[in-house]
């Protein structure tokens, strides 16, 4: 009877503190798998601490098409990883326009007119997003102690890569490893391209216009930037295996035979995902490194991506955890971390970065949102059928046509593509 008695005080003393320390979660914030995912949990923990909030992180692999098909969720934020996304869920009245829980004058402070503008809605004219993170694509990366052997170059135009290019190629070979294979989607790398020389090229004005489709492909300064392109990849003897290679081996093998002393090639351009491809064995700024690619029109311009946080339930939690997350204080304990990814994109951040690459990227990104400069993937911000289809294709076609006919056949390619607009 004792031992009865004393089974049953402990189960009730057990209920007792389960029920006085169990706390239901506050707010619901859900988004994309992360690469620095226990650094992200971390930051919530500290906002937790500092609030008195419950917060809990869920994982999807399409938190865009999640939130469509389950309109009655309890998630109350939303990460999503691109504005045409964010923008189409905030036409659909799925998120909520934000402007309730931040104001303008904090967007102006914390956000470059740039990345405002391409998360408002041109049916509402309401904002449906703010910024939590950026990740850089404008980049040339380069082997180190190949890059030294040859002189240690410096460019500021891509006119200039060129010029090197050419007169390096007539001595020696594949100088560039510019493999762009990616299964179905194939030639997204090759638009990043596009995008760096048209930014390079024309300028800023002439970007936005192609990426809000104001103007055509075959535009004379779009169809120039195309041709540019083939400008580097069909010099002879200056690519890795030849343009045929480019367009049908995996482009992260880029990376292991730019490290690698059996293949010659120096440089390859890419943007912030190469880091994550880089041989393990091997070391930022001892083994590799990069420099922003060269721009004539605007020097601090950077394409890039992100991902964007978004309203779907108002409350006071909401709005605390919201104003937490894009706050400039954001993110300390993650960036202390030596091999963080965490680059913000809340211009007033000021936080140390420990990470050696993460940090020259963020500087880099700094710049060009303080001079409004950094532009977001024209690829992403077009129709699907085009940017996420279309141009891929084009581009594809281009670079495996060779030097003759692409050049003979230029006009058509962009012509098929136009008629996507």
């Amino acid at each position: 009877m004792v031992g009865k008695s004393f089974i049953l005080i402990f189960i009730l003393i057990t209920m007792t503190f389960s029920f006085f320390a169990y706390k239901p979660v506050d707010v619901v914030l859900a988004g994309p798998q992360m690469t620095d995912l226990e650094y992200f949990m971390d930051e919530l923990k500290v906002i937790e601490d500092s609030t008195g909030l419950k917060i809990k992180y869920e994982i999807f692999s399409d938190i865009e098409t999640h939130l469509i098909k389950n309109q009655n969720t309890n998630i109350d934020i939303a990460l999503i990883p691109n504005p045409q996304g964010v923008v189409n869920l905030g036409e659909r009245s799925i998120i909520k326009p934000i402007g309730q829980i931040i104001s303008s004058e904090q967007m102006n402070n914390y956000y470059s007119k740039h990345l405002q503008q391409i998360t408002i809605s041109k049916n509402s004219n309401k904002n449906y997003g703010a910024f939590f993170r950026l990740f850089p694509n404008s980049m040339i990366w380069y082997s180190v102690e190949k890059y030294n052997n040859i002189g240690s170059p410096q460019f500021n135009s891509y006119e200039e890569i060129l010029n090197f290019t050419l007169e390096y190629s007539k001595f020696n070979e594949n100088l560039w490893c510019l493999d762009i294979e990616s299964g179905a989607s194939t030639g997204w790398i090759a638009t990043n391209w596009l995008e760096d020389l048209i930014i390079s090229e024309y300028g800023l004005e002439t970007y936005d216009n192609w990426s809000n489709q104001n103007i055509l492909s075959s535009e004379s300064k779009i169809l120039s930037s195309i041709n540019s392109i083939g400008k580097l990849v069909f010099i002879e003897n200056a690519v890795y295996g030849t343009n045929k290679r480019v367009v049908r081996k995996e482009f992260r093998n880029n990376y292991k035979n730019l490290l690698s002393e059996d293949v010659d090639c120096v440089f390859s351009w890419g943007g912030h995902y190469a880091e994550f491809y880089m041989p393990e064995n091997k070391t930022f700024g001892q083994d590799y490194d990069f420099f922003k690619f060269p721009s004539t029109k605007s020097e601090s311009s950077i394409v890039g991506i992100g991902d964007i946080l978004t309203v779907l339930n108002y409350s006071n939690e909401t709005e605390v955890v919201f104003n937490a997350l894009i706050n400039e204080e954001f993110g300390k304990k993650w960036m202390n971390q030596l091999d963080a990814t965490y680059v913000p994109a809340n211009k007033l951040n000021k936080n140390p970065i420990m990470n050696p690459l993460t940090k020259k990227e963020a500087e880099l990104v700094m710049v060009s949102l303080i001079e409004n400069s950094f532009r977001y993937d024209a690829s992403e911000l077009m129709e699907r059928k085009i940017g996420a289809d279309a141009l891929w294709k084009a581009l594809k076609n281009y670079i495996d046509m060779g030097k003759e006919r692409a050049y003979r056949e230029i006009e058509d390619i962009t012509e098929e593509l136009d008629t996507n607009f």
